[in-house]
């Protein structure tokens, strides 16, 4: 959303290079981390302040900003951020300037409340420049700590969804087939981030949980 010119242009680098550099993962019953990398991205907002024009925001910035926020809220998703960039290009019209951060504090005020990392700068990010690589280098830090915040949260919770579910077993018209699909996709999500003991586990439970239902069947007694 935002810029889509500027996006475009900032994409095939971005996905290049935010694998590249692992994230330490850790869990509660591991006694190592884990290293994954990710591939995929937030919802991004994008804009770009070649100056610090408040009618620039006023006019467009904010209700373009409010408007995706809305279309996130209605898909119930929570995992975004705003990127703004800016230039040191100056323009010749100095009216309604303010100092360097007035805008980015303006957003994070507007739209980030208590999350302000959910606001981030990068400073020419097209330009061949030190202080533009460091800028670059720190926002794909960023990022890579959000994303890994956003995935410990999420796995979490489809863990203890996942657990409820086969606490239920011994109910009427539970279905082995229809949680063999749940567990799977826990195993698939794994595999995709090519943590594949972590994915092997998920199989072994199911082949263990399919066990018992054989054993309870060959009984007599309920399935599971």
């Amino acid at each position: 959303a935002g810029d889509q010119n500027l996006f475009t242009s900032l994409y095939p680098t971005l996905s290049q290079q935010l694998p590249r550099e692992p994230m330490e993962w850790r869990r509660p019953y591991y006694t190592l981390p884990h290293l994954i990398s990710f591939k995929c991205l937030f919802d991004l907002m994008v804009h770009h302040f070649p100056s610090q024009d408040t009618e620039v925001y006023k006019t467009t910035v904010k209700d373009d900003i409010t408007k995706w926020q809305n279309v996130l809220k209605a898909h119930n998703s929570v995992d975004w951020l705003i990127v703004v960039v800016e230039s040191d290009a100056k323009k010749k019209n100095k009216t309604n300037i303010l100092p360097r951060t007035s805008i980015v504090d303006k957003i994070r005020n507007d739209f980030c409340n208590k999350q302000s990392d959910r606001c981030v700068v990068l400073s020419d990010p097209l330009k061949d420049s030190s202080r533009s690589q460091e800028s670059w280098n720190a926002f794909l830090t960023k990022l890579r700590t959000l994303l890994l915040m956003s995935f410990t949260k999420n796995l979490g919770k489809f863990e203890d969804d996942m657990r409820t579910l086969r606490e239920k077993r011994t109910e009427p018209g539970w279905s082995f087939c229809e949680y063999f699909m749940v567990q799977e996709e826990l195993a698939f999500v794994f595999e995709m981030l090519q943590q594949f003991e972590d994915a092997l586990v998920q199989y072994d439970e199911l082949d263990a949980l399919f066990s018992q239902y054989v054993v309870n069947f060959g009984a007599g007694g309920k399935c599971l």
